[in-house]
């Protein structure tokens, strides 16, 4: 189980760095035969997930560019509200981690990565936590434009990979704020009550207040 446990993370990982991916290049085998009504179900889901504007595995080889500047790109797209844009150049962020994980063959000492979990975690940290930080830029993005089930789906693998403070209170609003406008208001008070504790917990009053709110106002609306 451990040893399945470290894959899954791999992957996520590797599936996270945005670039990449080609659909039916993704699909297991059995999917792969599946008949092409079976194929298009598979393709509009896949539209709905943090990856429906990733590079194909072609365009993100292409890319040269460091990843940090990308990233920094893309942060000043996001604040000037081009959401649509922001989304594609932190994709090309991902593709260019990724090409860069490549070269340097952490990739392939993770695929080949025989201790527990927790060392998996040490080894490579500063990569899962890149991880994290781009499924989430991606996220806000899509709340922004209205996607939210594209924007869940990042905050979930976010919150599955892991991400340091105070971004792990940020997601947890964030994805509340998105089950709030999908209607799920239970999920929504759950993720604002988490997320006032963990600002509590990193001593952003502010921060904490907002949640709180946030929860008093869902709170009140059930009544």
């Amino acid at each position: 189980m451990q040893k399945n446990f470290i894959k899954s993370i791999a992957l996520a990982i590797v599936l996270a760095c945005h670039g990449c991916i080609e659909v039916n290049s993704n699909l297991p085998q059995t999917e792969k035969s599946a008949s092409p009504q079976q194929v298009q179900t598979l393709e509009e889901k896949y539209k709905r997930t943090c990856y429906a504007d990733a590079l194909t595995e072609s365009e993100g080889r292409k890319i040269t560019e460091k990843s940090n500047t990308l990233e920094t790109a893309a942060d000043k797209l996001a604040a000037a509200g081009k959401h649509k844009e922001a989304i594609r150049k932190y994709h090309e962020a991902g593709a260019a981690a990724l090409n860069e994980t490549i070269a340097d063959g952490t990739v392939e000492e993770m695929e080949n990565f025989t201790g527990d979990a927790e060392d998996f975690r040490a080894k490579n940290r500063p990569l899962i936590q890149r991880t994290a930080e781009l499924n989430f830029k991606v996220g806000q993005s899509y709340a922004q434009l209205g996607k939210l089930e594209s924007a869940l789906d990042c905050f979930n693998r976010t919150l599955k990979v892991g991400i340091l403070p105070p971004n792990d209170a940020i997601t947890y609003l964030n994805r509340g704020d998105v089950y709030e406008r999908m209607g799920s208001k239970e999920k929504a008070k759950a993720d604002f009550r988490q997320a006032a504790n963990l600002f509590k917990k990193h001593k952003l009053v502010s921060y904490q207040k907002d949640a709180e709110k946030r929860l008093q106002n869902l709170i009140k609306v059930n009544k």
